[in-house]
């Protein structure tokens, strides 16, 4: 049974998101394992070389560590989904620490692999390093091994980058859904289907603006891009933290955390945002700007006429009947 258990995924869905999470690791504990052994067999030039050639200029880190910072981003989809976490005091706390030092150990042990099997040079050029460091290790064995290793390594990556859409599915249709009952947004983003009791024109809507984000066909500058717009909105709610614990200190908290911890959180997202503008300040503005279309959108709906519902409520009624949908509470 999964840590956290919500009261809309069923048991298929958890036994899918299971796994998944166990090819995952599957693939992950193999490559170890190889990197183990190609060491052992005295082959570390590799890892010899050590930091030789590194790139000095500390604000252009941004880039790099934003890229490999997507790998934790699991503690937002927890985030969102928190309201529908079972016993969130307990489970919450929980959830993010133990797969927080999970995937820290992953990250660790598997990259002394990639670095083991894999020079810098290739490490640097290789658009699929899992699927290289295979192939490496058993070009000794034979062409059949070879493909192999290509193959499973290949689909591996595959089912875990699958797998990591489907929780990130799961995370963020939520939030349109969760703007409307707030009264942000549209109401038209808030239907939820009666049979399947998911969030259907939610779901529809992420998926056109992921088509829209993906179309230009750079994943790595998405990957970048969009962990930097991420970034400027997760330090504004870590300060969120500090405020209302001052402001509102009577304010009930099942989950509470130090404030050590949000003042931390601050000081990285700023190294990361403002790494990011002065490696890439032309491609960040352009991105800046991009969010900002969502500002018109939303005064029009929020302000006092609601001048955004004249063309959602009648989209809504539509959709109602067309999905078989309730309106968000």
């Amino acid at each position: 049974e999964a840590v956290v258990s919500t009261q809309s995924t069923g048991k298929a869905g958890v036994m899918v998101q299971n796994f998944f999470m166990f090819m995952k690791f599957l693939a992950i504990g193999l490559l170890v394992i190889l990197g183990a052994i190609y060491m052992g067999k005295g082959k570390t030039e590799n890892i010899k070389s050590g930091f030789e050639g590194t790139n000095k200029d500390y604000a252009g880190w941004s880039d790099a560590v934003l890229s490999s910072l997507w790998a934790y981003n699991g503690w937002t989809s927890i985030n969102v989904i928190a309201s529908e976490v079972k016993n969130p005091k307990k489970n919450l706390p929980l959830a993010l620490i133990t797969t927080g030092v999970l995937v820290t150990f992953s990250y660790m042990i598997i990259n002394l692999s990639y670095h083991a099997l894999l020079s810098p040079e290739q490490l640097k050029n290789s658009t699929s390093i899992a699927v290289l460091a295979g192939e490496t290790f058993f070009a000794d064995y034979g062409d059949e091994w070879v493909f192999f290793g290509r193959y499973f390594f290949a689909a591996s990556v595959a089912l875990s980058t699958f797998g990591a859409l489907l929780s990130m599915i799961l995370a963020f249709s939520r939030l349109p859904h969760v703007g409307t009952m707030e009264h942000m947004l549209p109401s038209v983003l808030g239907l939820v289907s009666r049979e399947s009791k998911t969030p259907v024109t939610s779901l529809m809507f992420l998926g056109f603006t992921s088509m829209c984000c993906v179309w230009p066909g750079n994943i790595t500058d998405l990957i970048i891009y969009v962990g930097f717009l991420s970034w400027i909105f997760w330090g504004m709610c870590f300060a969120a933290v500090i405020v209302l614990r001052i402001k509102r200190p009577e304010m009930e908290r099942p989950f509470q955390v130090p404030l050590v911890i949000p003042v931390i959180a601050i000081l990285t997202s700023l190294y990361l945002i403002l790494g990011s503008i002065y490696a890439a300040p032309l491609k960040s503005g352009i991105w800046v700007l991009a969010s900002l279309i969502a500002v018109p959108v939303y005064y029009g709906y929020v302000d006092k006429e609601r001048s955004c519902d004249r063309w959602s409520s009648a989209l809504t009624q539509r959709l109602l009947a067309y999905f078989d949908a309730g309106t968000a509470a």
